[in-house]
């Protein structure tokens, strides 16, 4: 699957097997008890260690976005490259996209 499709409980799995986490589950039906993709108590810290920044993005197909990168902003420019960047419909979604390709890359299995 590709990580910019990745939603909810599937995200979420993907964000603790990033984390380390070897012991969950695929998820199904169920609605995993680590919610990095919805709780910012979750995610924040995740955001502030690997220097996520989160912006915002009106795509003329997709609508309002938010839009994710991995690094620092200088005040210059926006450090978005054609490939170094993820985008969900909140913050949180685009964040978490960005830490899980990050670390697995644009497909996971």
């Amino acid at each position: 699957m590709y990580v910019d499709e990745l939603k909810g409980p599937f995200l979420d799995y993907w964000v603790a097997r990033a984390e380390g986490i070897s012991d969950i589950t695929m998820p199904s039906e169920a609605v995993p008890e680590l919610r990095y993709s919805s709780d910012p108590a979750l995610a924040k810290p995740i955001i502030e260690r690997e220097r996520i920044y989160i912006g915002s993005v009106c795509d003329a197909r997709l609508g309002n976005q938010s839009i994710a990168c991995i690094g620092e902003v200088d005040g210059r420019h926006l450090p978005f490259s054609a490939d170094g960047y993820c985008v969900g419909d909140t913050d949180l979604e685009a964040a978490m996209r960005c830490y899980v390709y990050s670390r697995f890359g644009a497909e996971v299995a």
